[in-house]
């Protein structure tokens, strides 16, 4: 019924100027001409040296809706058209959704696509990617490395656990019997997640051993345990991770080569996630936070990378939550010391400078690709 009238409002055009007004209030869409106009606030990326004028490349579009005006303020894919068109480099749309994907992929040498967050779009994305990148021998962006950590939190935990990074304390099991004997001997409340999900969606805090038990008697049923995404639900498996009650904040640090950005992000009040809270702080990080990110970063063998941290007053240390190839980019403006915008950059271990400047993460990421593709 709820598309049947979406469809029947935008087909009346008076209808349909007061829903994009009423998106556009909400900040959840706006004109493609107003896209492109903000997008030109941030400095050029060029690359060093021009590349190969015969590469070819297909781009992904993201971010569309049914409405060809207008377009989600969020979408990737405009700033990467920038980068292209600056630095003169010949690219066309391509459609990765079509049935005759791999027949235009065999004319194509770079394929640069960010992929929607949900679950339905991931399996997509993981299945296609690797197909063009292993079978087809192309260069994706993202790569399959990049794409396996994409939204997939127990993934990622591998990665920290292979390379011994400080994640907040851990525990996950496919196993019933595991889980059990775990909330049998651990201290609540414990936050529970599922593999999929951003913007603390999916994140719940756990307070008893009594609703715990439930949990994981419906996690490991036949059918299951509900989750956010109406089509798929989390079926056995269990994600837990210790509540860290003395963290006021958390902090997110991006990488992208050797320069570095990042804010702090505050809950709201009688809230424990800072996560889509949207309280946004842009200040100084500290030289053990921009290490931590970095070292991570190169660990997920990533051209970008968003480390989500909080520091633990107890141990006097920082503590993964979790890390991101793609985030939400809302402005060029992604780190701020002393009123500046700018960017960290990494001249050896532990030493940073701040450097001015206004830019898009998507268009440095590119840079890097390109760079490593020359």
């Amino acid at each position: 019924m709820k598309n049947i009238l979406k469809k029947i409002i935008l087909n009346v055009p008076i209808l349909r100027e007061q829903y994009i007004k009423n998106r556009e209030n909400r900040g959840s869409l706006i004109r493609i001409e107003k896209a492109f106009s903000k997008i030109e606030e941030a400095e050029n990326v060029l690359l060093d040296e021009k590349i190969n004028s015969n590469f070819k490349i297909g781009l992904v579009k993201d971010g569309e809706t049914e409405i060809d005006e207008i377009i989600n303020p969020r979408a990737y894919y405009p700033k990467y058209e920038r980068f292209l068109k600056n630095n003169s480099i010949n690219y066309v749309y391509y459609d990765i959704y079509a049935s005759d994907w791999i027949r235009i992929a065999e004319n194509l040498d770079i394929i640069i696509w960010h992929p929607h967050s949900d679950p339905a779009t991931q399996q997509i994305a993981k299945s296609k990617i690797h197909f063009l990148e292993k079978v087809m021998r192309k260069t994706c962006l993202p790569s399959f490395d990049e794409i396996w950590t994409y939204e997939d939190k127990i993934n990622t935990h591998y990665l920290y656990q292979k390379y011994n990074l400080p994640e907040i304390p851990t525990f996950i099991t496919f196993s019933k019997k595991e889980a059990t004997h775990y909330i049998n001997s651990v201290q609540f409340p414990v936050i529970s997640k599922i593999a999929t999900g951003s913007s603390s969606f999916g994140v719940e805090i756990i307070k008893s051993k009594k609703y715990a038990q439930r949990m994981i008697n419906e996690v490991f049923s036949s059918n299951g345990r509900k989750t956010y995404w109406p089509y798929q639900r989390q079926k056995n498996y269990v994600y837990f991770q210790d509540f860290i009650p003395n963290a006021t904040y958390d902090l997110r640090v991006m990488v992208v080569g050797d320069q570095l950005f990042g804010y702090y992000r505050y809950p709201k009040k009688g809230d424990f996630k800072a996560s889509g809270a949207g309280i946004v702080e842009k200040k100084e990080i500290t030289t053990e936070a921009l290490e931590l990110a970095y070292k991570t970063k190169i660990s997920f063998n990533a051209n970008f990378l968003a480390t989500d941290m909080l520091y633990d007053e107890n141990n006097k240390k920082f503590l993964i939550i979790e890390s991101s190839i793609f985030i939400g980019i809302d402005t060029c403006e992604q780190l701020v010391v002393n009123g500046k915008a700018g960017y960290y950059l990494r001249i050896s271990e532990n030493d940073y400078q701040f450097f001015e400047g206004r830019y898009w993460i998507q268009e440095l990421v590119l840079k890097e690709v390109f760079k490593k593709i020359k």
